[in-house]
Parts: structure tokens; sequence; C-alpha cells
């Protein structure tokens, strides 16, 4: 005899495969219109975009912020988690650290109105920030240990420095690069003379 601890709800069931397809599209078209019509696309739009019918967004989706979330866990899922493990195994310290950093600053920047929309909404989770801070400070560490990186940062700066160089980008995209080779430069450890 099984004993369960209850009925499962419908996030606990696997999706039928029209549910999947659906689903999917959902995002695609949220993650799309976010991206050009900005946070406050309609929920209307996005069904549209997905060729949906509304009723089918809300029944997998109860509201915007959870759509939003959603589309936030599937950015991470789909480039920021992928980002960080390639990082992970490159062998030089500094070229997995500084690449993931440029990796990051990159995205955000290129993602701004998805990444403004999940900020909106509450969607930025302490689970979804551990899911990437952990492995930035694994990133952190190896580098600190190869003694190419600075002892006294913390995982938590390094955000703070991908933060840094996005603000450089709000008045020229194309300045980033140099403002986040500058604030690499901060984080080696200084040269002994």
């Amino acid at each position: 005899m099984s004993v369960t601890s209850g009925p499962l709800t419908p996030a606990d069931r696997p999706l039928r495969a029209d549910a999947a397809r659906n689903h999917a599209a959902i995002l695609a078209a949220a993650r799309a219109a976010l991206e050009a019509d900005g946070p406050d696309v309609s929920l209307e739009q996005v069904a549209r975009r997905a060729g949906v019918a509304p009723s089918t967004l809300y029944r997998r989706f109860a509201g915007r912020e959870e759509l939003v979330a959603a589309v936030l866990e599937d950015y991470v899922a789909d480039s920021v988690e992928p980002l960080l493990a390639r990082a992970s195994e490159v062998p030089d310290p500094w070229v997995a650290i500084s690449g993931v950093l440029e990796g990051l600053v990159d995205g955000v920047t290129r993602h701004r109105a998805l990444l403004a929309a999940a900020s909106a909404a509450g969607a930025f989770t302490p689970e979804l920030a551990a899911r990437t801070l952990a492995p930035l400070g694994e990133l952190l560490r190896r580098a600190q240990a190869a003694g190419v990186v600075r002892a006294d940062l913390e995982p938590e700066d390094l955000p703070t420095i991908v933060r840094m160089a996005v603000v450089t980008a709000e008045s020229d995209p194309s300045r980033w690069p140099r403002f986040l080779g500058l604030l690499l430069d901060g984080m080696r450890c200084p040269r002994r003379r």
C-alpha cells in the first residue's frame, strides 16, 4: 500500500503534450512581448502572440506576476545557468570569472525590459538568486585560491559589479565593455613590486 502526502496539485502533474506546447508558446510570447513592448504589455496581447485563447493563458498562469516569474525562471534556466555551467569548466580561473561577468552584463543589457518587468513583478526570489549566487561564489573562490582575484571580494559583490557595468550602458550600450574592464581591473589581486 502506497502512502502519499495528499492529492497532486495541477503544478505537480506532468503536462499533456498540447498543454506543454501551449505553455512553451505562452512563455516565448510573453518574453518577446515584454522585450518589445515593455512591462505593461497586456496578457491578451501575450495570448494573441502565443496563438492561444486568453482563457488558456489564465488556466496556466493566475496573473501577470505569475507569468512574469515563469518567464524569468525560463530566462535563468536557458541563459544564465548554462553560462555559469560553461564558466565552471573553464580551466583558467580569471578567464572563467571575467567571462561569466561579461556574459551576465551582456545578457542584462540585452534583456533589460524583461528584467525590469521581473523586478516590478517581484519575481526575483531568494531561491532564484541563490541559483545564480552559489555558482558565482564557486567561481570567485576558485579565482581567489589561484591568487588572481582580491581576497576581500565576496560573492554578493559580483551582482553589484554587473549592475555597475549595466548602468553605463543606459546612455550608450557600446560603453559597457570598457567600464566592465575597469571594474575587472579593480577585482584583480594587487601586483607585488
